[in-house]
């Protein structure tokens, strides 16, 4: 059996994010609490985007992700982050990078409908973006994530490849404060009605979304091990 790597990581999303990617064979799970809120930025964006007195004022850290994609706003109470960390070789990462996150939409959705959330949808489709997505993680519709039947995104799904390891990194959104949002942003951004309705609200403790998920991580990848 394929040995497995779990870590409950609980700190800095400046350290988190700055992680290298592993020298061992084995899958990898990292299950990861800040300390800190942050605004995670992907690893397109430019630091230009983000108003950085403001998130020094409300002691938010500013931290670039090693994926791509949008800007998302982490924090204990509000989000569940949890990094799946592939070596090339293994069978759930398929080289197609439209195809490749779908069973972690899957098992997400699947865990999420268990905990009581309905209504869940998995976008299996290609990249669609809107005005914001750029900028905001949440304004899009990426293959693999999953949302409410009235569009709101409850999973957040980016990727990171190199020719040895494929590094998927998930959001939850437990908890959507565009408001708050909005104020860590320079100009351009959108207006608050623009984004209202971009991210969820389910109503669920964070740890234990985070434990279930970590624990059907687990299991999904022990059984494609052995």
């Amino acid at each position: 059996m394929t040995g497995i790597v779990t870590e409950i990581v609980v700190g800095s999303a400046v350290d988190f994010h700055a992680r290298p990617l592993p020298t061992d064979p084995h899958p990898h799970i990292w299950w990861f609490t800040p300390t800190h809120s942050a605004l995670v930025l992907g690893s397109t964006q430019d630091r230009s985007v983000v108003n950085s007195t403001e998130c020094l004022k409300r002691g938010i850290e500013i931290v670039k992700r090693r994926s791509g994609g949008g800007a998302v706003l982490l924090s204990s109470e509000t989000t569940v982050w949890i990094d799946v960390v592939l070596p090339a070789t293994h069978e759930l990462s398929v080289s197609d990078i439209g195809q490749a996150p779908l069973w972690l939409g899957k098992l997400f959705q699947r865990v999420l409908i268990d905990l009581g959330v309905t209504d869940l949808i998995l976008h299996e489709t290609a990249m669609e973006k809107t005005d914001w997505s750029t900028l905001i993680c949440f304004a899009g519709r990426g293959p693999g994530e999953v949302f409410t039947n009235d569009g709101r995104k409850v999973v957040g799904i980016s990727q990171r490849r190199t020719r040895e390891w494929v590094r998927f990194q998930i959001v939850v959104s437990l908890a959507w404060r565009p408001e708050i949002f909005l104020t860590l942003l320079n100009a351009p951004k959108p207006n608050l009605e623009d984004i209202f309705q971009c991210g969820s609200d389910i109503s669920l403790d964070a740890h234990l979304v985070g434990q279930t998920l970590f624990d059907a991580l687990k299991e999904k990848l022990t059984i494609k091990g052995q």
